[in-house]
């Protein structure tokens, strides 16, 4: 309640209309940020160490994507939560650099940040937004990512996929079809042609959209980003492979007066990720009679 009163009042020094990109967070916004990015960094990070004591082949990470909201709306898996060691991509892929968490890795990402900030010297980096960057969503499909990830899996290497849902601007299934969440918060639907191009921090930051409803969007995209990503995860598993599905980085929309993920704040619900474990598929042997499958089911013999 503290946080959101914060942000309502942060708004009250919104920002003119500028040119197209150059919208400006209001003042006091800007001010109480920095002084969280003056606190102590992320306490007891665990993601990577939870990378190193699996044997996984591959890695899907679900950009931007908080613990509590994949918990919430999965209904087809446990979600654990683990503590990433960042809340932003830029800092997730200095912090891997530099622990070399994904050395001898092939990286299929689709945020191009990837691009300025190596996530090792080491890995092979398959850039797939320069090759499938979809101008009418203004992002990259998971599909498209998951396509480029087959042609990887089973070789020497594991392979990452980096994904850019559930991060803005926010796109969703419907009858099959990957489009903006409707009623959401897209560019598409943006009334005024300059709001094109401008930081969704800075847009929630200045009350240019109602954080209820920018949440919503966020959730029907953190669906659309775990159906896809859960369904290719459970295909790759029939096929043998261990399948971690993770993010870098959460979301906020107001707790502590901050909004989406600025870099540098150690706020919980943008370094709480979720952490799901995909087991490859093994064959068990078949209990034979029925006091066997009773056993096999937990019932204790008599």
């Amino acid at each position: 309640m503290l946080g959101k009163t914060l942000l309502k009042t942060w708004q009250l020094f919104r920002a003119s209309e500028p040119d197209a990109g150059s919208l400006q967070e209001p003042f006091p916004y800007r001010a109480w940020k920095w002084l969280w990015q003056q606190a102590p960094g992320v306490r007891e990070p665990d993601l990577f160490d939870r990378l190193d004591a699996v044997d996984w082949d591959v890695l899907i990470l679900l950009d931007a994507c908080r613990y509590d909201t994949l918990a919430d709306i999965t209904t087809n898996a446990v979600v654990d939560r683990a503590r990433s060691p960042a809340s932003a991509t830029p800092g997730f892929l200095s912090a891997a650099n530099e622990a070399r968490q994904f050395e001898e890795t092939v990286y299929v990402s689709a945020n191009p940040q990837s691009g300025k900030r190596s996530p090792s010297p080491n890995c092979e980096h398959v850039p797939v937004y320069e090759t499938e960057w979809d101008d009418n969503l203004a992002t990259v499909r998971a599909e498209d990512v998951y396509d480029a990830v087959r042609d990887h899996v089973g070789g020497d290497r594991p392979v990452v996929a980096h994904t850019l849902q559930p991060h803005y601007p926010h796109v969703c299934a419907v009858d099959g079809r990957t489009v903006p969440v409707p009623g959401g918060v897209h560019p598409r639907f943006f009334a005024d042609e300059w709001y094109h191009g401008e930081k969704l921090q800075a847009m929630l930051a200045n009350g240019l959209f109602d954080t209820a409803r920018a949440r919503r969007s966020y959730e029907a995209c953190v669906r659309y980003a775990w159906e896809r990503a859960s369904e290719f995860a459970a295909e790759l598993a029939d096929d043998g492979h261990r399948v971690v599905i993770s993010a870098d980085h959460g979301e906020l929309f107001g707790e502590r007066g901050l909004v989406e993920h600025p870099v540098g704040v150690a706020v919980e619900p943008v370094v709480a990720v979720p952490w799901v474990v995909f087991e490859p598929e093994t064959s068990v042997e078949t209990p034979e009679t029925v006091s066997d499958r009773l056993v096999a089911l937990g019932y204790a013999e008599e």
